[in-house]
């Protein structure tokens, strides 16, 4: 009734006195992306004339992250040009302020 036998590795490979080879130390590399002003100008401007805005709407219409449409709605919150709707883990839905 059950798998077969689980048999331990050889002990030649313990044995045979090879070194093992320096671990070679891994850096991840920061990740800086920086969104032309441009772009963010655009969107304050088309995000004033829509109904509501989420953070889908704005990644598929410029091309960009989803998280850094996210990062780009909650400032856009913060300077007061959206007030958010509905803020979740999931979905964010913000409207324009005035």
């Amino acid at each position: 009734m059950g798998g077969g036998k689980k048999t331990p590795k050889p002990a030649k490979e313990l044995e045979s006195g090879k070194k093992e080879a320096p671990k070679k130390e891994v850096t991840k590399a920061s990740t800086t992306i920086l969104i032309d002003p441009k772009v963010v100008d655009q969107i304050k401007k088309d995000v004033s004339k829509m109904k509501f805005v989420t953070p889908y709407q704005i990644y598929s219409k410029y091309n960009l992250k989803y998280s850094i449409s996210k990062d780009i709605l909650e400032n856009l919150a913060r300077q007061g040009v959206l007030k958010p709707v509905k803020t979740g883990r999931r979905l964010d839905i913000y409207v324009p302020a005035a």
